[in-house]
């Protein structure tokens, strides 16, 4: 036993040792090819759905472009239609999980045109546009997203192989995690799934992470992958899950090598929640990216946008009234879950206010505004008009406003759902009460009628707005 591990530990050691660092992207063109003629990505993951396979003359990929023969073209509703999904660990895969499920139930899931997600929720939004309805299923969905991911990654630091690999190479936690994703989400047949795996009759994907030299957002999309010269087919969806899930301090950077040059540079990413933890900033600039007036274009989206926020942000509720004193650790936890709860509430209140104040008609005054801010707030409904006079429907699933109803199951239930952690591992009773609360919701009498009434639009021919 011994010498078995003591190989396992050189293996790693001299594995890392050959790589130099833990980047798993691949260069799509060789940095000799002149900028003019190199190619370009061509997956699902593209923030300009009228891309053809020739669009602007710049060539695709024949690895990529065999994926996806022909043109991707918005469907004929006439509406952008669009879900954001928020960060907040398997607390926020499973609420999305069990909301998506819902929509389905209306008939609005295969309307949707883009998903955008940010951190636990990029979980269940990649596997959603991964799978098909043999594994896109209530039981095997709740069965696959109540793995205790983040045991597997305290666990694995522990072995003797990996803590020297940790200490001694750039092999980090965040590959751990993605490793377990990898592991248990998003492997095939014994192989990885990458961007080239994602479906043709699922929305196109949006997963969201921040870079860590400029504090912006960054997607993992063709657009982006084009700017570094890698190939995004090749790249392992469960690495891209675990950079928009790379929570400072807790986990580590996620690393990209930049081919775009002979250089050797780097790009570094962490949680996609720290600048839109709503996830819905990407759906909005990739609306007014390509509805906005062009000279001999007709818009694609001439009836506007939909766009349903799954935000699984709550209160905090500690439950330590009943205590005088509490252990060193338990105040560690306590204390970080206190800051990421009140910081992720804060953010997305200031998100909100965002959307409403960056997105709206010109026309609007402060009070309009605050208005609208308040009317989102309390029933979870808004449509404001954008620039253009079109209108952006908005509807807000917050897991926070589940309090507000009047059948709940028993009096504690909204603070039971405050006390789920963030953390990569849930409880099945609390993924069962994160079901309970989205079939509560979305069977409100006013988000259901809302939701009633997209879905009679979205069924109209883009003529018949």
């Amino acid at each position: 036993m011994i010498r078995k591990n003591a190989a396992q530990i050189a293996a790693v050691l001299l594995l890392a040792n050959a790589v130099g660092c833990t980047c798993v992207n691949e260069p799509l063109n060789d940095a000799t090819v002149p900028l003019e003629l190199r190619l370009t990505n061509h997956t699902r993951a593209a923030t300009f759905a009228d891309l053809g396979p020739l669009a602007s003359g710049r060539l695709i990929s024949t690895r990529t472009a065999t994926q996806s023969a022909a043109p991707i073209l918005p469907d004929n509703d006439g509406y952008f239609v669009g879900i954001a999904i928020s960060g907040g660990g398997l607390r926020s895969a499973n609420y999305a999980a069990a909301c998506l499920f819902q929509l389905q139930r209306l008939n609005l899931l295969d309307k949707v045109d883009y998903i955008s997600s940010v951190s636990g929720g990029s979980v269940v939004a990649a596997y959603y546009c991964l799978y098909d309805e043999s594994h896109w299923n209530p039981g095997t969905v709740q069965r696959e997203l109540t793995h205790r991911f983040g045991t597997d990654v305290i666990t694995s630091a522990f072995l003797p192989w990996n803590a020297i690999a940790l200490m001694f190479t750039n092999w980090d936690s965040t590959d751990i995690l993605a490793q377990s994703l990898d592991k248990h989400l998003y492997r095939r047949n014994g192989r990885s799934l990458t961007f080239a795996d994602l479906r043709q009759d699922r929305p196109r994907l949006l997963i969201n992470a921040t870079d860590l030299q400029s504090g912006n957002r960054f997607m993992f999309c063709n657009e982006s992958f084009d700017e570094l010269n890698s190939d995004l087919s090749r790249y392992p969806i469960a690495h891209a899950v675990a950079a928009s899930s790379a929570v400072p301090v807790l986990l580590h950077p996620k690393t990209l090598r930049d081919y775009s040059t002979a250089f050797k540079q780097y790009r570094h990413f962490i949680d996609g929640a720290i600048t839109d933890n709503l996830g819905v900033q990407s759906l909005l600039d990739v609306y007014q990216a390509q509805n906005g007036p062009r000279p001999g274009r007709t818009p694609p989206y001439p009836n506007g946008a939909v766009i349903i926020l799954i935000d699984a942000g709550t209160r905090y509720d500690a439950k330590l009234s009943d205590r005088g004193d509490i252990g060193f650790w338990q105040k560690v936890r306590r204390s970080m879950d206190l800051a990421s709860t009140a910081l992720i509430s804060r953010a997305n209140s200031a998100t909100l206010a965002e959307l409403i104040l960056l997105h709206s008609d010109d026309t609007l005054n402060a009070e309009n505004l605050r208005q609208h801010k308040q009317r989102l707030e309390q029933t979870g409904l808004l449509e404001i008009l954008d620039r253009d006079h079109r209108p952006i429907q908005v509807v807000h699933l917050s897991l926070s406003s589940v309090r507000r109803l009047s059948n709940l199951p028993f009096p504690s239930f909204s603070e039971s759902l405050d006390n789920i952690s963030t953390f990569f591992n849930i409880d099945q009773t609390e993924a069962y009460r994160l079901y309970q609360a989205a079939d509560l919701l979305l069977r409100d009498d006013q988000i259901h009628a809302a939701l009633e009434q997209i879905a009679r639009n979205l069924a109209r021919p883009a003529s018949q707005p």
